[in-house]
Protein backbone atom coordinates (compact mmCIF):
# COMPACT_ATOMS: atom_id res chain seq x y z
CA UNK A 1 0.00 0.00 0.00
CA UNK A 2 1.52 3.24 -1.00
CA UNK A 3 0.50 6.98 0.24
CA UNK A 4 -2.25 7.80 -1.78
CA UNK A 5 -4.33 4.44 -1.34
CA UNK A 6 -4.38 4.80 2.33
CA UNK A 7 -5.61 8.12 1.90
CA UNK A 8 -8.38 6.53 -0.78
CA UNK A 9 -9.32 3.93 1.81
CA UNK A 10 -9.03 6.44 5.38
CA UNK A 11 -11.81 9.08 2.68
CA UNK A 12 -13.72 5.48 2.34
CA UNK A 13 -14.63 5.39 5.58
CA UNK A 14 -11.28 2.58 6.97
CA UNK A 15 -9.70 3.49 9.78
CA UNK A 16 -7.84 -0.08 11.10
CA UNK A 17 -4.46 0.46 9.52
CA UNK A 18 -2.15 -1.32 11.91
CA UNK A 19 1.11 -2.81 11.45
CA UNK A 20 0.87 -0.79 7.79
CA UNK A 21 4.83 -0.89 5.93
CA UNK A 22 5.11 2.84 4.70
CA UNK A 23 8.65 4.12 4.99
CA UNK A 24 9.55 7.39 3.67
CA UNK A 25 5.70 8.08 2.74
CA UNK A 26 4.84 12.00 1.65
CA UNK A 27 1.38 12.28 3.81
CA UNK A 28 1.87 16.19 4.13
CA UNK A 29 -1.67 17.72 5.07
CA UNK A 30 -3.07 14.46 5.38
CA UNK A 31 -6.85 14.42 7.71
CA UNK A 32 -6.22 11.50 9.36
CA UNK A 33 -7.63 11.89 12.59
CA UNK A 34 -8.86 8.67 14.71
CA UNK A 35 -7.14 6.17 12.69
CA UNK A 36 -5.24 3.00 13.87
CA UNK A 37 -2.05 2.96 12.81
CA UNK A 38 -0.71 1.14 15.70
CA UNK A 39 2.47 -1.07 15.46
CA UNK A 40 2.77 0.70 11.59
CA UNK A 41 6.52 1.59 10.54
CA UNK A 42 6.32 5.18 8.58
CA UNK A 43 9.80 5.81 9.48
CA UNK A 44 11.16 8.66 7.39
CA UNK A 45 7.67 9.57 5.82
CA UNK A 46 6.87 13.05 5.53
CA UNK A 47 3.63 14.19 8.14
CA UNK A 48 4.02 17.91 7.82
CA UNK A 49 1.00 19.86 9.08
CA UNK A 50 -0.79 16.66 8.80
CA UNK A 51 -3.95 15.93 11.28
CA UNK A 52 -3.72 13.07 13.76
CA UNK A 53 -5.51 14.44 16.63
CA UNK A 54 -7.19 11.04 18.43
CA UNK A 55 -5.32 8.77 16.36
CA UNK A 56 -4.10 5.22 17.36
CA UNK A 57 -0.21 5.28 17.05
CA UNK A 58 0.76 2.46 19.81
CA UNK A 59 4.39 1.16 19.32
CA UNK A 60 4.40 2.84 16.01
CA UNK A 61 7.64 3.58 14.25
CA UNK A 62 7.81 7.38 13.26
CA UNK A 63 12.03 7.55 13.77
CA UNK A 64 13.35 10.50 11.86
CA UNK A 65 9.88 11.44 10.19
CA UNK A 66 8.70 15.11 9.87
CA UNK A 67 6.01 16.42 11.55
CA UNK A 68 6.43 19.88 12.03
CA UNK A 69 3.08 21.43 12.80
CA UNK A 70 1.06 18.49 12.95
CA UNK A 71 -1.95 18.07 15.18
CA UNK A 72 -2.08 15.36 17.41
CA UNK A 73 -4.09 16.26 20.04
CA UNK A 74 -4.82 13.85 22.71
CA UNK A 75 -3.18 10.98 19.93
CA UNK A 76 -2.49 7.71 22.01
CA UNK A 77 1.49 7.37 21.02
CA UNK A 78 2.12 5.02 24.10
CA UNK A 79 5.59 3.21 23.14
CA UNK A 80 6.00 5.02 20.19
CA UNK A 81 9.21 5.13 18.31
CA UNK A 82 9.96 9.08 17.61
CA UNK A 83 13.62 9.49 18.09
CA UNK A 84 15.42 11.90 15.81
CA UNK A 85 11.77 13.02 14.53
CA UNK A 86 10.96 16.58 13.57
CA UNK A 87 7.56 18.02 15.72
CA UNK A 88 8.53 21.74 15.36
CA UNK A 89 5.52 23.72 16.19
CA UNK A 90 3.84 20.42 16.67
CA UNK A 91 0.18 19.89 18.66
CA UNK A 92 0.84 17.34 20.94
CA UNK A 93 -2.04 18.89 23.74
CA UNK A 94 -3.01 16.03 26.28
CA UNK A 95 -1.27 13.32 24.16
CA UNK A 96 -0.47 9.83 25.64
CA UNK A 97 3.24 9.55 25.12
CA UNK A 98 3.85 6.98 28.29
CA UNK A 99 7.42 5.42 28.12
CA UNK A 100 7.67 6.73 23.90
CA UNK A 101 11.32 7.42 22.81
CA UNK A 102 11.47 10.85 21.74
CA UNK A 103 15.20 11.26 22.28
CA UNK A 104 17.08 13.99 19.63
CA UNK A 105 13.91 14.74 18.66
CA UNK A 106 13.21 18.18 17.79
CA UNK A 107 10.15 19.73 19.85
CA UNK A 108 11.02 23.41 18.75
CA UNK A 109 7.45 25.77 20.00
CA UNK A 110 5.68 22.36 20.48
CA UNK A 111 2.87 22.25 22.27
CA UNK A 112 3.06 19.62 25.07
CA UNK A 113 0.68 20.77 27.54
CA UNK A 114 -1.52 18.32 29.44
CA UNK A 115 0.25 15.52 27.87
CA UNK A 116 1.45 12.22 29.39
CA UNK A 117 5.24 11.59 29.54
CA UNK A 118 5.73 9.14 32.29
CA UNK A 119 8.36 6.66 31.52
CA UNK A 120 9.38 8.96 28.20
CA UNK A 121 13.02 8.80 27.34
CA UNK A 122 13.81 13.12 26.16
CA UNK A 123 17.52 12.47 26.37
CA UNK A 124 19.31 15.34 23.63
CA UNK A 125 15.76 16.45 22.61
CA UNK A 126 15.34 19.74 21.66
CA UNK A 127 12.82 21.75 23.61
CA UNK A 128 13.43 25.36 23.41
CA UNK A 129 10.47 27.20 24.05
CA UNK A 130 8.30 24.02 24.27
CA UNK A 131 5.06 24.85 26.51
CA UNK A 132 5.07 22.04 28.81
CA UNK A 133 2.58 23.24 31.63
CA UNK A 134 0.67 20.42 33.31
CA UNK A 135 2.40 18.11 31.26
CA UNK A 136 2.62 14.18 33.50
CA UNK A 137 5.96 13.02 34.11
CA UNK A 138 5.40 11.48 37.69
CA UNK A 139 7.72 8.87 38.65
CA UNK A 140 5.80 5.71 39.70
CA UNK A 141 7.50 3.61 41.40
CA UNK A 142 6.70 0.33 40.25
CA UNK A 143 4.95 1.66 36.92
CA UNK A 144 7.52 3.66 34.85
CA UNK A 145 10.75 4.52 35.32
CA UNK A 146 11.85 8.49 35.89
CA UNK A 147 11.52 10.62 32.86
CA UNK A 148 14.79 10.84 31.07
CA UNK A 149 15.96 14.73 29.87
CA UNK A 150 19.31 14.27 29.97
CA UNK A 151 21.32 16.86 27.91
CA UNK A 152 18.12 17.91 26.57
CA UNK A 153 17.73 21.75 25.73
CA UNK A 154 14.51 23.62 27.31
CA UNK A 155 15.75 27.12 26.99
CA UNK A 156 12.77 29.05 27.60
CA UNK A 157 10.23 26.54 28.24
CA UNK A 158 7.40 26.18 29.68
CA UNK A 159 7.62 24.08 32.67
CA UNK A 160 4.94 25.47 35.15
CA UNK A 161 3.73 22.69 37.95
CA UNK A 162 5.21 19.96 36.30
CA UNK A 163 5.76 16.95 38.54
CA UNK A 164 9.83 16.00 37.60
CA UNK A 165 10.55 14.23 40.60
CA UNK A 166 13.63 12.22 39.98
CA UNK A 167 13.74 12.92 36.32
CA UNK A 168 17.58 12.54 35.30
CA UNK A 169 18.11 16.64 33.59
CA UNK A 170 21.79 16.02 34.02
CA UNK A 171 24.04 18.70 31.59
CA UNK A 172 20.49 20.13 30.14
CA UNK A 173 20.19 23.43 28.88
CA UNK A 174 17.02 25.45 31.05
CA UNK A 175 18.34 28.95 30.45
CA UNK A 176 15.30 30.82 30.59
CA UNK A 177 13.20 28.14 31.52
CA UNK A 178 10.57 28.61 33.47
CA UNK A 179 10.08 26.13 36.44
CA UNK A 180 8.00 28.71 38.95
CA UNK A 181 6.11 25.59 41.30
CA UNK A 182 7.90 22.72 39.68
CA UNK A 183 8.60 19.78 41.85
CA UNK A 184 12.38 18.92 41.43
CA UNK A 185 12.67 16.59 44.60
CA UNK A 186 15.54 14.43 43.69
CA UNK A 187 16.17 15.14 40.41
CA UNK A 188 19.33 15.07 38.97
CA UNK A 189 20.57 18.26 37.93
CA UNK A 190 24.99 17.80 37.33
CA UNK A 191 26.02 20.43 34.86
CA UNK A 192 22.96 21.65 34.00
CA UNK A 193 22.58 25.21 32.81
CA UNK A 194 19.59 26.83 34.38
CA UNK A 195 21.23 30.50 33.70
CA UNK A 196 18.32 32.91 34.22
CA UNK A 197 15.62 30.95 35.22
CA UNK A 198 12.37 31.21 36.94
CA UNK A 199 12.88 28.39 40.12
CA UNK A 200 10.39 30.61 42.69
CA UNK A 201 8.50 28.67 45.01
CA UNK A 202 10.12 24.75 43.35
CA UNK A 203 10.04 21.93 45.88
CA UNK A 204 14.09 21.16 45.22
CA UNK A 205 14.67 18.86 48.07
CA UNK A 206 17.82 16.52 47.28
CA UNK A 207 17.89 17.82 44.27
CA UNK A 208 21.54 17.19 42.41
CA UNK A 209 22.50 20.80 41.05
CA UNK A 210 26.43 19.74 41.54
CA UNK A 211 28.27 22.21 39.26
CA UNK A 212 25.25 23.56 37.91
CA UNK A 213 25.34 27.26 36.27
CA UNK A 214 22.22 29.57 37.95
CA UNK A 215 23.36 32.97 37.11
CA UNK A 216 20.93 35.01 37.95
CA UNK A 217 18.24 32.52 38.22
CA UNK A 218 14.60 33.23 40.52
CA UNK A 219 14.97 30.72 43.21
CA UNK A 220 12.97 33.18 45.68
CA UNK A 221 11.06 31.26 48.07
CA UNK A 222 12.03 28.04 46.74
CA UNK A 223 12.78 24.81 49.11
CA UNK A 224 16.47 23.69 48.49
CA UNK A 225 16.92 21.90 51.48
CA UNK A 226 19.39 18.72 51.83
CA UNK A 227 20.30 19.57 48.39
CA UNK A 228 23.71 19.27 46.29
CA UNK A 229 25.32 22.25 44.66
CA UNK A 230 28.72 22.11 45.30
CA UNK A 231 30.90 23.92 42.82
CA UNK A 232 27.38 25.43 41.87
CA UNK A 233 27.25 28.69 39.92
CA UNK A 234 24.84 30.91 41.81
CA UNK A 235 25.91 34.54 40.77
CA UNK A 236 23.57 37.58 41.11
CA UNK A 237 20.97 34.57 41.79
CA UNK A 238 17.67 35.59 43.89
CA UNK A 239 17.05 33.20 46.98
CA UNK A 240 15.12 35.26 49.02
CA UNK A 241 13.33 33.40 51.74
CA UNK A 242 14.52 30.20 50.47
CA UNK A 243 14.95 27.23 52.49
CA UNK A 244 18.45 25.93 52.19
CA UNK A 245 18.66 23.69 55.37
CA UNK A 246 21.46 21.64 55.56
CA UNK A 247 22.24 21.87 51.59
CA UNK A 248 26.04 21.45 50.55
CA UNK A 249 27.39 24.84 49.03
CA UNK A 250 30.89 24.09 49.78
CA UNK A 251 32.90 26.22 46.81
CA UNK A 252 29.79 27.48 45.70
CA UNK A 253 29.93 31.07 43.50
CA UNK A 254 27.36 33.02 45.60
CA UNK A 255 28.80 36.42 44.70
CA UNK A 256 26.28 39.50 44.28
CA UNK A 257 23.70 36.43 45.62
CA UNK A 258 20.24 37.83 47.57
CA UNK A 259 19.75 35.94 50.44
CA UNK A 260 17.50 37.94 52.33
CA UNK A 261 15.55 35.82 54.72
CA UNK A 262 17.31 32.45 53.34
CA UNK A 263 17.13 29.58 55.99
CA UNK A 264 20.95 28.40 55.45
CA UNK A 265 20.75 26.40 58.61
CA UNK A 266 23.50 23.95 59.08
CA UNK A 267 24.27 24.64 55.71
CA UNK A 268 27.61 23.77 54.28
CA UNK A 269 29.68 26.85 53.17
CA UNK A 270 33.08 25.82 52.82
CA UNK A 271 35.37 27.62 50.46
CA UNK A 272 32.00 29.40 48.87
CA UNK A 273 32.15 32.84 47.79
CA UNK A 274 29.82 34.98 49.45
CA UNK A 275 31.31 38.60 48.34
CA UNK A 276 28.81 41.10 48.39
CA UNK A 277 26.47 38.60 48.62
CA UNK A 278 22.95 40.48 50.60
CA UNK A 279 22.35 38.14 53.92
CA UNK A 280 20.13 40.57 55.65
CA UNK A 281 17.90 38.61 58.23
CA UNK A 282 19.14 35.22 56.95
CA UNK A 283 19.79 31.90 59.09
CA UNK A 284 23.44 30.66 58.95
CA UNK A 285 22.84 28.74 62.14
CA UNK A 286 25.29 26.42 62.48
CA UNK A 287 26.10 26.68 59.26
CA UNK A 288 29.94 25.61 57.85
CA UNK A 289 31.37 28.99 56.45
CA UNK A 290 35.12 28.08 57.36
CA UNK A 291 37.19 29.56 54.34
CA UNK A 292 34.79 31.05 52.71
CA UNK A 293 34.74 34.55 51.47
CA UNK A 294 32.05 36.90 52.52
CA UNK A 295 34.05 40.59 51.53
CA UNK A 296 31.21 43.32 51.56
CA UNK A 297 28.84 40.62 52.04
CA UNK A 298 25.37 42.59 53.91
CA UNK A 299 25.05 41.01 57.53
CA UNK A 300 22.38 43.11 58.84
CA UNK A 301 20.01 41.19 61.05
CA UNK A 302 21.97 37.85 60.17
CA UNK A 303 22.16 35.12 62.20
CA UNK A 304 25.80 34.00 62.15
CA UNK A 305 27.32 30.52 62.88
CA UNK A 306 28.46 30.66 67.27
CA UNK A 307 32.35 30.42 66.06
CA UNK A 308 32.15 33.02 63.66
CA UNK A 309 33.81 36.21 65.43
Amino acid sequence: MDATELIERYNAGHLEFKKLSLNNAKLDGAELVGINLSGANLRGSSLLFAYLGRSHLTNINLSKTRLGGATLKKADLRHANLKDADLHGALLQKADLRTADLSLATLLDANLSGADLRGANLSGADLRGAHLRGANMRFERRLYEPIILRGADLRGADLRDVNLCNADMTRTDLRGANLKQANLRDVKLKGANLSGANLSGCMMTSVDLREAVLDGANLNSAIVASARLTGAKLRGTKLNMANLARTMLDNADLSDASLRDANLLEANLMRANLDRADLTDANLYDADISLASMEDAILEGTTLPEDFF
